[in-house]
C-alpha cells in the first residue's frame, strides 16, 4: 500500500453524513467525495462478506487522492486471489471525475474477476461532457452505476455511520432529488 494511504475508516458521524450525501442538484461547499463500501466473494450464487469501511478524499500536499484512488489502492494491497470472484459496492456522496472514472474503468478491465456497483448520492458536473463520458467508460466495462434512492441512505445510515441507535431522517426533497438525477444519469448512459 501507498504509506501514505490511510486505511479506510469504519464509520463516520452523523452530521458528515447528512451534509456530505444529501441528494443535492447544487451541493455547495461539499468539496470531497466520501466512499462507503463493501467487498464481498461471491460463492456459488451467494456472497460472503469480507470487508467493509469508509474512504474520504485525501487533499493533503503529499497524498492528493480521491475516494475511489484511495479505494483502489487498498483493494490491489489486500490479499486478492485471482480464483474467487469479488462483488464490490460503492455508495458515493459524489459520482466520479473523469480521470478517477478512468482509472476505475482500466481496474475493471483488468480484474475480469471483480464486479463494481456505484450508487451515488449526486452526479458531479452532469452537464460536462467529459464527466459524462466517465461514467458511460465505467459502464461500458461493466459497472453498474445507479442513482442512490431512501433505502441505499437508509443502508449507508445503518452501516457505516456512528448512529447511537438513532434511525434515519430523510431530508425533504430527497424522492423528488432522486427522480431529477436518475432520469439525468439515464441520459448519459444511454
Amino acid at each position: 500500500m501507498n504509506p501514505q494511504m490511510r486505511n479506510p475508516v469504519e464509520a463516520m458521524y452523523p452530521g458528515t453524513f447528512y451534509f456530505q450525501f444529501k441528494n443535492l442538484w447544487e451541493a455547495n461547499n461539499r468539496n470531497e467525495t466520501w466512499l462507503c463500501f463493501t467487498v464481498e466473494v461471491i460463492k456459488q450464487r451467494s456472497t460472503v462478506s469480507w470487508e467493509r469501511g469508509v474512504f474520504q478524499n485525501q487533499v493533503d500536499p503529499e497524498t492528493h487522492c480521491h475516494a475511489e484512488r484511495c479505494f483502489l489502492s487498498w483493494f490491489r494491497d489486500n490479499p486478492l486471489s485471482p480464483k474467487k470472484n469479488y462483488q464490490v459496492t460503492w455508495y458515493t456522496s459524489w459520482s466520479p471525475c473523469p480521470e478517477c472514472a478512468g482509472e476505475v474503468a482500466e481496474f475493471l478491465a483488468r480484474y475480469s474477476n471483480v464486479q463494481l456497483t456505484i450508487y451515488t448520492a449526486r452526479l458531479y458536473y452532469f452537464w460536462d461532457t467529459d464527466y459524462q463520458e466517465g461514467l458511460r467508460s465505467l459502464s461500458e466495462e461493466g459497472a453498474s452505476v445507479e442513482i442512490m434512492g431512501y433505502e441505499d441512505f437508509k443502508y449507508c445510515w445503518e452501516n457505516f455511520v456512528c448512529d447511537d441507535g438513532e434511525p434515519f431522517k430523510p431530508w425533504k426533497g430527497i424522492n423528488t432529488n432522486f427522480r431529477f438525477l436518475e432520469r439525468h444519469l439515464r441520459k448519459i448512459l444511454q
